[in-house]
């Protein structure tokens, strides 16, 4: 596909090959026979696993931490002919997709939603007391834009007057 763009960008064969890294008679082959370079349609087959699916998808909806060999050894059972390594990789891109999804970005509209929380941290100090402090963090959830204040005590007028501040 390369080749095409650059020949529409107006480039000669010559440039092409050079730009590219190829022979003359590569660029001019794939030029004058462009369905070269259109790829076939992937072929779908049908997999052993498909009408097994179902289970897997619902065993998985009930506990995440099913193991493709626990899986695989039900399926036997069921009357699943196929090998351990096809339930492996789907088992795997099930597990996978969900974890994506997982992780999405939440988007919310500006001034719509602000996030809240409270850190815990302690610092030795030189005489050999620990002292701990809290980190109030509020993140605003359009912009990200983070407001952190480190106080002393993790109670609910504490944390009124960070969220005053936060606002300030």
């Amino acid at each position: 596909m390369d080749i095409l763009l650059l020949k529409r960008k107006g480039l000669t064969q010559r440039e092409i090959a050079r730009k590219l890294g190829i022979s003359r008679n590569t660029v001019k082959k794939y030029l004058e026979k462009k369905d070269i370079l259109l790829k076939p349609d992937p072929v779908i087959r049908a997999s052993m696993l498909d009408p097994f699916r179902g289970n897997i998808l619902a065993w998985l909806e009930e506990d995440m931490e099913y193991k493709a060999t626990w899986i695989y050894d039900h399926l036997r059972p069921m009357g699943f002919a196929g090998s351990y390594e096809i339930v492996k990789r789907a088992v795997h891109e099930i597990k996978e997709e969900r974890q994506r999804i997982a992780y999405l970005r939440f988007e919310t509209e500006p001034g719509f939603q602000a996030q809240v929380d409270f850190g815990e941290f302690q610092v030795d100090n030189p005489d050999g007391t620990i002292r701990k402090y809290y980190l109030f963090s509020m993140i605003l959830g359009y912009s990200r834009k983070i407001y952190a204040e480190l106080i002393d005590r993790c109670d609910l007028p504490t944390f009124l007057d960070c969220h005053i501040h936060a606002f300030d």
